[in-house]
């Protein structure tokens, strides 16, 4: 059986045929062109954007008919299936090259004359990352030229991973939304099942019996949340972390310390916040730890990149030693999305009280 196929429009004077396929396919398109995806997947939707839809398959050049495999980003505009950016390999590392390479052209420092000429390099896996372009882009070029074009792409990184972290914050928000709605379902399957009662006994006993059998229905509904309560209160006691032998204790916060509905007033200082770890949770890069409140209504939370992992535990599932716990925190205090923040990069930063 075929691929299926879709038609999707490349606009000769934006990112895709500007930047993405002169470094990564080696060609660029001199006009707006029709072209065909032979497409390997289904569509999955883009984390980055909403709107837009993310397919393995191959490019078909229409002019040449050659073949190019990869990933296509494509974007739904006035009943158009346009492409947006296309890559060959790491979904994260060609992100952000693709950024810094949108930045750099856009500030006149990189041209498609540049990315035409890198191809081969990207091609055998010679430059495949926004570093790899700052450094092969930085040869021949003056002192200041070369400031300029570091400047750009550590903007572009640092936007980049803001939006990133943003919308890993949002999924997380999403996933405890869902959480609490099943928890409501699972309610009402429970106050249904109650009325089920009260319906059968009205139907088939007297008025007197039934009231007997639907107070009962609702004992029996009311003991089994105790006892599934009571069950994970009992769980939770047993399974509460224990803070390993390598932790820092104090006997009470440090003189000095703030609090994590303060912290905000602290950006940019370096700061000690103590509070109480109420919620830990995974995101792609990393772990936030939550003081006092869980998101998002947290102020404050403590970061922990997966690239500094080794470097605060050996394994981390150890960040779970801190979980209930009174913890204080000592690092630079900065602000994302409007919440305080401490970015932790070794195990010293943090204490347990």
């Amino acid at each position: 059986m075929s691929p299926a196929q879709l038609s999707v429009l490349v606009k000769h004077q934006e990112h895709c045929n500007i930047d993405s396929f002169p470094l990564r396919f080696g060609f660029s398109l001199k006009e707006d062109t029709e072209c065909v995806l032979l497409l390997e997947s289904k569509a999955k939707t883009d984390s980055k954007y909403k709107g837009r839809k993310v397919y393995e398959g191959t490019l078909i050049h229409p002019e040449s008919d050659n073949y190019f495999p990869g990933t296509f980003v494509v974007a739904e505009n006035n009943h158009r299936n346009v492409l947006v950016t296309a890559w060959r390999n790491d979904i994260d590392t060609e992100y952000y090259l693709s950024k810094v390479m949108q930045s750099l052209r856009e500030s006149g420092v990189l041209t498609t004359g540049d990315l035409l000429a890198f191809h081969p390099r990207y091609k055998n896996n010679e430059l495949t990352t926004h570093a790899d372009l700052v450094l092969a882009l930085s040869q021949n070029k003056s002192a200041s030229q070369v400031r300029l074009i570091e400047q750009r792409a550590e903007a572009a990184v640092v936007e980049t991973k803001a939006r990133i972290e943003e919308l890993e914050q949002q999924n997380q928000h999403l996933e405890m939304q869902v959480s609490t709605l099943k928890q409501q379902s699972e309610l009402k399957d429970l106050l249904h099942e109650v009325r089920l009662t009260q319906a059968t006994t009205s139907n088939g006993a007297s008025s007197q019996d039934g009231k007997g059998s639907f107070w009962k229905g609702v004992s029996i509904a009311l003991a089994i949340g105790v006892v599934a309560v009571g069950g994970i209160v009992a769980y939770q006691f047993m399974n509460e972390p224990v803070p390993s032998s390598n932790t820092t204790m104090l006997s009470e916060p440090p003189a000095g310390a703030i609090t994590p509905d303060s912290a905000l007033r602290f950006v940019d200082t370096h700061a000690t916040v103590c509070g109480k770890v109420v919620q830990i949770t995974d995101f792609a890069k990393g772990n936030y730890l939550n003081f006092d409140r869980m998101f998002p209504q947290t102020e404050f939370s403590v970061v922990i990149w997966k690239s500094d992992a080794n470097h605060v535990a050996q394994d981390e599932s150890l960040y779970t030693t801190y979980s209930n716990q009174n913890v204080c925190v000592t690092g630079e205090v900065s602000s994302y999305n409007g919440r305080a923040q401490i970015i932790v990069k070794n195990p010293h930063q943090l204490a347990v009280y």
